[in-house]
């Protein structure tokens, strides 16, 4: 594991287990009525935040899936373009036996006319 992730991995639990406490807290005491709403707001912000941390904990990186993603993007334009190159040059090749075939068989035609020729005579 690299430093960074380390860093993150750690930061991320530690923010984890702190909205736990702060849920079990929450939940053991009450809250005046005159800051409850601000209570409510920054716990809402806070859980709302977890995704985040969820993804930094489990490894995954917004950034990186992202990256990832681009690079799975530009390798599929990359394969689908060699098979395409793939499909051309097979294209050649049946075109090259074809000229081939035909050209042996009108050479063979005429050996054995020459030889019927020859034979004939």
């Amino acid at each position: 594991m690299k430093k960074k992730d380390i860093v993150h991995y750690s930061g991320a639990a530690g923010i984890f287990v702190l909205v736990i406490f702060l849920l079990l807290y929450l939940a053991n005491n009450t809250i005046p009525t005159e800051n409850k709403d601000i209570i409510v707001s920054i716990v809402g912000m806070i859980v709302g935040s977890l995704s985040v941390v969820i993804y930094a904990i489990i490894g995954r990186n917004p950034d990186e899936v992202a990256d990832l993603t681009s690079k799975v993007e530009s390798q599929q334009k990359q394969i689908q373009t060699l098979v395409e190159q793939k499909d051309a040059y097979e294209s050649l090749m049946i075109n090259l036996q074809k000229d081939i075939i035909e050209k042996l068989a009108l050479a063979g035609e005429a050996a054995f006319a020459s030889i019927i020729k020859n034979r004939n005579e």
